[in-house]
């Protein structure tokens, strides 16, 4: 039963376009799922496990989340010419592998950090520290968005905190204006779902840091 829902769910697809009112004739379908399909995540995956071994040829350390792919490794400051290239040529390889699966790296989506203490970023801060992505050059940057998670260059998670506080003090603002209206039980529920939350998404990145940064 569940092999021949899965095949209708499969099979015999088709789709149209709608652009300014107007829309397309259908169109036969004979790949991929529909987008926001509980079955998305697990073909996709499916679909690119292979990349995995593409980033172990290179010696690179990787994870993967559904789209998501992030690989790093780490050197001495001296050594960080080495590295760069060697993800560089990483990058290319995964491009083509891409292209080969009729998949696109989005370049602009793309983002390249060097994490370490002060004193080894102030040793490479003259170096050309950017990794090339097909014809693009990824930059360094200073903070980068992981999963929700921003990571500065130091991990000391400041940039992370402050956004975390600026965005429940923006909800406790609203719930503010509404609490009266809705009274004090839904105001609770809200509280939870939109500040709590988001209080304790990925807390137990912020384990050890000063108190003066979490405070």
């Amino acid at each position: 039963m569940a092999l021949r829902w899965c095949q209708s769910y499969l099979t015999d697809r088709t789709q149209i376009f709608t652009y300014k009112g107007g829309e397309t004739s259908s169109f036969s379908v004979d790949c991929s799922v529909p987008q926001a399909s509980v079955l998305g995540p697990h073909c996709f995956v499916s679909y690119t496990e292979d990349v995995a071994d593409l980033l172990e040829q290179h010696a690179i350390q990787s994870h993967m989340y559904a789209d998501d792919t992030q690989f790093h490794d780490s050197c001495r400051p001296d050594d960080i010419d080495t590295l760069r290239s060697r993800l560089s040529r990483c990058a290319d390889d995964i491009s083509s592998w891409c292209t080969s699966h009729r998949l696109q790296v989005n370049a602009n989506k793309t983002e390249a950090i060097w994490l370490g203490s002060r004193s080894n970023l102030a040793k490479i801060a003259n170096s050309d520290c950017s990794v090339q992505v097909d014809s693009f050059k990824i930059q360094q940057s200073a903070v980068v968005r992981d999963l929700g998670l921003h990571l500065d260059s130091e991990l000391s998670m400041k940039h992370h905190v402050a956004k975390v506080a600026a965005t429940c003090h923006y909800h406790l603002r609203c719930l503010r204006q509404i609490r009266r209206r809705v009274g004090q039980e839904v105001t609770t529920r809200l509280v939870l779902a939109m500040v709590i939350s988001r209080l304790d998404y990925c807390n137990a990145a912020l384990a050890g840091l000063p108190q003066a940064t979490v405070a």
